[in-house]
């Protein structure tokens, strides 16, 4: 009997310290090791109402073709642009200090952020290149809201065509939004720098957000009524807050899916096919990129690109270099001037980002912080990152897969990873 209850004590411990050690342990598990999709069939599956989120993250982003319905961005039969690789193996163990005023490592936070991958260019060099959770450099990855700052910049053409002009109200494009309180009177430029009175909340902690039906209507629920009638059903009952327009930065997700509808309806095609022929085929991507498209076929544009990491490193570069890449004009340079430089920051002013940086904007989709550096940047829930740095000429790309979808804390922390790597490779 006392042997036998020796034996247990010795096994409990050990499984204890299994225990502790797993929950302790700063580096979050990777999908293969917590046995998603793992078997003929899985036994753990993802559930499709919770994919978005941990752990079905952890797969999901990197599997979005067998989530949510997804057209093809073709990158055309060229030659993929070289990325030349210039290690600076030293970037790993640069320290950095947190919002808390901890010091972390660049290779501690990597670890520990829940990162999928990570990339820093340096005059257009590869410098350095990480991957974790099963990802590798041919890898396609939702970029959740950084997609709000490609489509911001795409759309830029149709401006430069003369086809789009940004003062002009959206319904004289799109009139079936003169039934949507919230979209009848806006103009384009409002659109874009989401300065909409709209009355939508983007809290996703909140079930009755409205934020919650419009993922539902991009398809990401499943088939539901609200997913069958699609985007552009749901855009058109969008209502209006008693604030004028263009007074105050609300962000809101509809706005951008609006700029998906614009491109379309402008251009005569579909947002996959005018995305493919104006960029991805001349940046000299990797891969195809994909979008996710509700269930009638309407771009998810406000979060639903998946490219690789250094596809989003080669765009980033792109936008660096005022719109010129592989040899050819992509983004007219006066659109990239134009989110640098013509932002509203009295709208800025009663946001939260004032409070970090005081003299910037939100500009065409993009983050405008106006420091002495003049960085500029797209984000994304869940941890999806593309940092530009234009005075050392440098640009970052980092793909997550935080848990929990606004988790301020961990992009804080990675804000001030890529801010430090930046200033760091003068």
């Amino acid at each position: 009997m006392n042997s036998l209850f020796v034996h247990c004590l010795i096994g409990f411990v050990a499984l204890s310290s299994i225990i502790a050690k797993t929950y302790a342990s700063p580096i979050p598990q990777t999908a293969d090791e917590m046995g998603l999709m793992q078997g003929s069939p899985p036994e753990k599956i993802i559930d499709i109402s919770q994919w978005d989120k941990g752990p079905y993250n952890r797969w999901a982003f990197q599997h979005m073709g067998e989530i949510v319905p997804t057209a093809v961005i073709s990158r055309g039969m060229g030659a993929p642009t070289i990325l030349r690789n210039a290690p600076i193996d030293s970037i790993a163990k640069l320290t950095f200090k947190t919002k808390d005023g901890k010091q972390l490592t660049v290779e501690e936070n990597l670890q520990a952020n829940y990162t999928d991958s990570f990339i820093v260019l340096k005059n257009g060099e590869l410098v350095f290149e990480k991957y974790y959770n099963g990802m590798t450099p041919e890898t396609r990855h939702l970029l959740m809201s950084v997609s709000k700052s490609l489509t911001g910049a795409i759309i830029g053409n149709l401006v430069e065509d003369g086809k789009l002009d940004p003062s002009k109200k959206v319904i004289e494009y799109i009139p079936e939004l003169k039934s949507s309180s919230g979209f009848k009177d806006v103009t384009v430029q409002q659109v874009l720098d989401m300065t909409t009175a709209l009355r939508f909340s983007e809290d996703y902690a909140d079930p009755k957000a409205e934020v919650v039906k419009h993922e539902e209507a991009t398809g990401w629920r499943g088939r539901t009524e609200v997913a069958n009638l699609g985007l552009f059903a749901f855009a058109q009952e969008t209502k209006k807050v008693e604030r004028a327009h263009g007074e105050v930065f609300h962000y809101a997700s509809i706005n951008t899916d609006i700029l998906g509808w614009l491109i379309e309806r402008v251009s005569g095609k579909r947002f996959v096919d005018y995305t493919s022929e104006t960029v991805w085929t001349k940046l000299g991507a990797d891969r195809d990129a994909q979008l996710s498209v509700d269930f009638l076929g309407s771009p998810v544009a406000n979060g639903g690109f998946v490219i690789t990491t250094r596809d989003l490193a080669r765009f980033g570069q792109m936008i660096l270099d005022n719109g010129k890449y592989n040899g050819q004009q992509v983004i007219p340079s006066k659109w990239v001037e134009d989110i640098r430089e013509n932002g509203q920051n009295s709208a800025w002013q009663p946001t939260k980002y004032s409070k970090i940086w005081p003299d910037g904007f939100y500009r065409n989709q993009w983050y405008v912080t106006k420091d002495d550096q003049g960085s500029f940047f797209g984000v994304g829930v869940n941890g999806q990152h593309l940092w530009i740095n234009p005075a050392t000429n440098v640009v970052i790309v980092k793909f997550s897969s935080y848990p929990v979808s606004a988790d301020v804390e961990r992009g804080m922390k990675d804000w001030a990873m890529m801010d430090a790597i930046a200033r760091s490779l003068k």
